[in-house]
């Protein structure tokens, strides 16, 4: 799981062992300063040092499990909205209806293709999932169709959860509507869907080589696509003119690198597209 946590292996070394030779100088440091440089300086400093160790490996690893707490939910809750966005209605507004009641006291009647018909305290509502696609943006077209259900069903007002973004403006226009529909946010349904179901190891594995494959496979033909020759021609000729007119000789080696580059994308086959 920490290598999972890690952006960069070598990078994440590097910072480690910098981090862990700081502590051990600084204690070094510490004691001869105060002793000069003697055994018995150098022992308590390592002595200190070692102390410094221990203590940075034992919140290394406090940090990396509450990083893994976080990033299992995070990811779970991904899934889980992924999964209500391709879901049946029915599905999807029940699953709503069960995250939100994580939160606030929900007893669930009975779910229909508009929503879950549920009671909180005296009051019926209808919750309702409105599933749109992370970047898309819910119009006020959609509060309207919540609403409509909340009169076709004679609840006094709706809850929507929203898969995807909503404006502050469209958010204010449906609390204040002739039926009153309130807006769960994104956020919150991520914050309720990695509650209740975190990512589990076998998810994370199948989350990981999705991730990897595109860039094992796909790297060499993403760097020499037909449509970046003229692009690394530009930079090869730009490069080449910097050395004319400077002299410098760092110049011609990357302008050279480019312009092979270039020549190497005019060769390949080029990326077929539908």
């Amino acid at each position: 799981m920490q290598s999972y946590l890690r952006k960069a292996r070598l990078s994440t070394l590097a910072d480690n062992v910098g981090l862990r030779l700081t502590i051990l100088l600084a204690a070094l440091g510490w004691f001869i300063y105060l002793w000069g440089l003697s055994l018995p300086a150098l022992l308590a400093g390592c002595a200190l040092g070692i102390m410094g160790q221990l203590a940075l490996t034992h919140y290394l690893r406090r940090t990396v499990d509450r990083r893994e707490v976080a990033l299992r939910r995070r990811l779970g809750g991904e899934l889980l909205l992924e999964e209500m966005l391709l879901a049946p209605a029915r599905q999807a507004h029940f699953q709503a209806a069960l995250l939100l009641g994580q939160r606030y006291p929900l007893t669930m009647e009975r779910v229909t293709e508009e929503g879950m018909l549920c009671r909180s305290g005296e009051e019926r509502l209808l919750v309702g999932c409105i599933p749109l696609p992370e970047g898309s943006e819910v119009g006020q077209g959609n509060i309207v169709a919540v609403q409509r259900a909340c009169r076709k069903h004679g609840v006094e007002r709706g809850v929507a959860c929203v898969t995807g973004r909503c404006s502050a403006k469209v958010e204010a226009w449906a609390a204040e509507g002739s039926i009153p529909v309130r807006i769960i946010r994104r956020e919150v349904l991520l914050a309720l869907a990695g509650q209740a179901s975190p990512a589990t190891d076998e998810q994370l594995i199948r989350l990981g080589k999705r991730k990897n494959r595109p860039a094992a496979t796909g790297m060499v033909q993403t760097i020499l696509r037909r449509d970046k020759a003229k692009t690394y021609m530009l930079y090869g000729v730009g490069l080449m003119l910097m050395y004319l007119v400077t002299g410098l000789r760092y110049y011609p080696i990357p302008g050279g690198v480019c312009m092979l580059l270039a020549v190497l994308c005019r060769c390949g086959k080029g990326e077929e597209r539908l």
